[in-house]
């Protein structure tokens, strides 16, 4: 079985949402932007027990501008600016929420900031909807679902033409919906065919939770792991497998305690501490009906039961030298691993639709990937939520939705196959370069490997004063590594990046002006939000501008140690320079040169190096309205250098 298409309205902070999945799903994005909620949605209309979890949050609130205002009434989404959108301040839960208590500000903007937004409020939407199309039946389910089934198109919708080819594949919908009844304060929630319902009239032919049931989908719920108590994972399977077995061997253990309890109850040394208690005050006479001795006091669990026993179990493991430890003793990844490996176990059902979210939090990278390829391998369709790029090197390119949010209004992209072979030349940076930065909002592509080492060197190198580019949600990559790399891959990976929702930024050399060089320029700011362009010449020369001819060649006299002569040779000239730079670009020594400028007494980072990053910092904020090239000036040497 398999989900062809979900669709979602009002739920939580989704006002609308349409994906329609080819196959598996590996849901990715920047924080806030909604995986949580997706994988909650699917699970609210597949899974009987997920409705429990259902709360006023999830009803989606829709910030409004209301009449009066300074506009006509809008809701504030994706006609709304930006500016306006962050405006919007959430409030505590109310039906209509007034939130127009914002200091004044210049309305004029003269002052460098936007002018006010027009006050809005939040209104929550009458009901949450989500509907689920299904397809692929096994026969069983099929039969089940009988008199709910409708003809599929290729789009992954139920067909609603009555006349549909006969031999088109078939699908079933189902749709869940909560709504809020103020008078009873009561949150209502009912999960219904839609082919045989009329919402606008209150008319729901509800779905059985037996029928929910018999569904092929499995929630991964990964908890501590190798637990015997009732319930606990490790529990289940053991039941599953053989419960009688299972009932045997818990006996044995009772038996066998309460053998070693009256031991140790009736070893000399303990009646002699507990006869030595007794005889205080005569304790031992007065608080039974007959006198109490060691003979009559004895130990067991808390309420004598199995069960109690079982939840003071805890595995231990021999993994090493260090002998038999804890399961907490060999560290968080151990315990995540083997948790993950008890909800695989007990989601191995045939085709299964299998939801999981946050997939990976806990585990390292290659056992990430591996249990994301094992679970995909083995699923009829698995929808994934992760925060790790590993996770999503165990799926194509194509079944990878990407979630972001710009000003406050959540979007999803999805790439497309690609059938032009230029266009797969870019596709080769998704693992290579764009992976990476899979949760990032914006990326800063530059011409090659070499200008990303240096521009990240320097912001590494910031002082405290200053917040690098990670904080401002900029990941820097390569057009492409090697010789698949240059000015020209920009606009490729730029319009890759774009279809997965980034805000694209590229950072670039300033060639000699020709019409090649402009033709290039063009297209790379076709292809991006925002253009940074360094002072004529490479990443070298700019690693250098602005910077003294003594402080280059001390740091230039380092380089010997990597078996190469002194680019400089202590001669303090422009050619000198040139030099150095042809030097450091055919060596790749950006690093270690920054490296031995930074170790100068009173050094200061690159200052046109300085600049370009503080462009891109500008340009990576979603509001930015400035020119979309942004060019760095070229600087002079100090007088007397």
């Amino acid at each position: 079985m398999r989900v062809t298409r979900v669709l979602i309205d009002g739920f939580r902070g989704w006002g609308h949402l349409d994906v329609r999945p080819g196959s598996h799903v590996l849901v990715a994005g920047v924080p806030r932007a909604g995986r949580t909620d997706l994988i909650t949605a699917l699970a609210r209309v597949l899974d009987p027990d997920a409705a429990r979890g259902a709360a006023l949050s999830d009803l989606h609130q829709r910030p409004v501008i209301p009449d009066g205002a300074g506009s006509a009434p809008a809701e504030a989404g994706d006609d709304m600016t930006e500016g306006q959108a962050e405006a919007v301040v959430e409030a505590p839960a109310a039906h209509i929420v007034d939130t127009d208590d914002a200091a004044e500000a210049d309305a004029s903007g003269d002052n460098g900031t936007a002018p006010q937004a027009p006050s809005a409020v939040l209104q929550r939407v009458e009901a949450a909807q989500v509907e689920v199309t299904l397809t692929d039946f096994d026969p069983d389910v099929q039969q089940l679902l009988d008199g709910v089934l409708e003809p599929l198109e290729d789009s992954g919708c139920a067909s609603e033409d009555p006349d549909a080819s006969a031999d088109a594949p078939l699908c079933a919908r189902l749709a869940y919906r909560l709504s809020y009844d103020e008078e009873a304060e009561t949150l209502e929630s009912v999960v219904y065919f839609p082919a045989r319902s009329n919402p606008a009239l209150g008319q729901y032919s509800r779905v059985p939770a037996a029928t929910r049931r018999m569904l092929p989908v499995v929630t991964l719920d990964a908890g501590q792991p190798l637990q015997l108590r009732a319930g606990a994972g490790l529990r289940r399977i053991l039941d599953d497998r053989d419960a009688k077995a299972g009932a045997a061997a818990f006996d044995a253990l009772a038996q066998a305690v309460a053998e070693a309890v009256s031991a140790l109850s009736a070893d000399p040394a303990v009646a002699e501490a507990v006869n030595a208690v007794l005889a205080v005050g005569g304790t031992g006479e007065r608080i039974g009906d007959a006198p109490l001795t060691a003979e009559r006091v004895g130990f067991r669990t808390e309420d004598g039961s199995v069960a109690a026993l079982l939840r003071t179990l805890r595995a231990a493991l021999h993994l090493d030298a260090g002998g038999m430890l804890g399961l907490a003793q060999h560290g968080s990844t151990v315990s995540a691993v083997l948790s993950m490996a008890e909800a695989m176990l007990l989601a191995t059902v045939p085709g299964a639709v299998v939801l999981a979210d946050d997939f990976g939090d806990q585990l390292d990278a290659p056992a990430t990937e591996h249990l994301a390829a094992l679970l995909r391998a083995r699923s009829g369709q698995v929808w994934l939520s992760t925060r790790r790029p590993e996770a999503a090197r165990a799926f194509e390119p194509t079944e990878v939705i990407r979630l972001v949010r710009h000003g406050g209004v959540r979007s999803h992209h999805q790439l497309t196959r690609i059938m032009d072979r230029k266009a797969l030349v870019a596709m080769r940076q998704w693992h290579t370069q764009l992976l990476a930065a899979l949760t990032a909002p914006t990326v800063a592509i530059t011409e090659g490997p070499h200008d990303v080492a240096v521009l990240s060197m320097v912001d590494r190198r910031k002082p405290p004063s200053f917040l690098p580019l990670s904080a401002h949600g900029v990941r820097l990559v390569a057009s492409g590594t090697g010789g698949e790399g240059g000015i020209g891959q920009i606009p490729r990976v730029a319009n890759l990046a774009r279809q997965l929702g980034f805000r694209v930024l590229a950072v670039i050399d300033r060639d000699k002006d020709s019409d090649q060089t402009s033709d290039e320029l063009a297209k790379i700011q076709d292809a991006c939000d925002a253009v940074v362009r360094l002072p004529p010449g490479a990443i070298e020369r700019a690693m250098g501008d602005g910077l003294s001819l003594q402080s280059l060649a001390d740091a230039s006299a380092t380089l010997t140690e990597y078996g190469i002569p002194d680019p400089m040779a202590g001669q303090l000239t422009e050619a000198a320079v040139t030099n150095l730079c042809k030097v450091l670009h055919k060596q790749s020594l950006h690093e270690q040169f920054l490296e031995a400028l930074y170790a100068e007494p009173n050094a200061s980072p690159p200052p046109v190096i300085s600049v370009a990053l503080a462009k891109v910092q500008l340009a990576a904020d979603p509001s930015y309205s400035g020119p979309q090239l942004l060019d760095v000036p070229a600087l002079s040497r100090p007088v007397g250098a």
